[in-house]
C-alpha cells in the first residue's frame, strides 16, 4: 500500500487536468438532433422575438403597431399624423419617442439591420422625394441616437399613410 501513495497526487491531478480540458471541449449553442454545427445559441433565434415584445409592452395603448412579418422580422408602423408634418420632414415628438426606443435594441443588438419607408402626404402630394427625405430624416434621428449607419439598408416611400420601420437580424 506504501507504494502506491507516491502514485496518488499525480495520478488525481492527471485525473483533475483531464477533467478541466474535457470541460473547455463541450460544445457550445444548441446541441442534440437537428441542430446545425456552428448554429448560433437558441437565444439569438429568439432576439427578434424579444424585441416585438419589449416594443409592444413600451407602446402599448399608442396608435403604433408592432408585429411580426412572415418572414421573421420586426416590423413598426407610425401613422404619419404622428409622424411629421404636412409638406415637412422634421421629426415630430411622438415619432421621436418611438425611433428612441428602436434605437434601444439596434444599439444592444449588433446583428440588427433596419430598412425605414415613409409616406407622402395625403393623396401622394409631395411624391418619392418628400418620403425620400422622411426616410432619410429617419435614419439620421437614429444615427443621432448611435445607431451605426451602416446598419441602414434601404430608404423607400411607404404605400400607406405610416413610417414603417422593418428590423431583422442580417444573419
Amino acid at each position: 500500500m506504501a507504494a502506491m501513495r507516491p502514485c496518488l497526487l499525480p495520478c488525481l491531478s492527471l485525473a483533475l487536468a483531464a477533467a478541466l480540458l474535457a470541460g473547455c471541449a463541450a460544445p457550445t449553442g444548441p446541441t442534440g438532433p437537428g441542430a446545425a454545427p456552428g448554429a448560433p445559441p437558441a437565444a439569438a433565434a429568439t432576439t427578434l422575438a424579444s424585441e416585438q415584445r419589449r416594443l409592444a409592452d413600451a407602446l402599448e395603448g399608442t396608435p403604433v403597431v408592432v408585429e411580426s412579418t412572415p418572414e421573421g422580422r420586426l416590423r413598426v408602423e407610425v401613422p404619419l399624423q404622428f409622424s411629421f408634418d404636412k409638406g415637412r420632414v422634421a421629426v415630430k415628438p411622438p415619432l421621436a419617442a418611438v425611433l428612441d426606443r428602436i434605437a434601444i435594441g439596434l444599439r444592444q443588438q449588433p446583428a440588427f439591420e433596419v430598412r425605414i419607408a415613409a409616406p407622402t402626404d395625403a393623396k401622394g402630394a409631395g411624391g418619392s422625394l418628400l418620403a425620400q427625405d422622411r426616410a432619410a430624416s429617419a435614419r439620421d434621428y437614429l444615427i443621432a441616437r448611435g445607431v451605426p449607419a451602416a446598419r441602414f439598408v434601404g430608404l423607400s416611400k411607404a404605400e400607406a399613410a405610416v413610417i414603417e420601420l422593418v428590423v431583422f437580424d442580417k444573419h
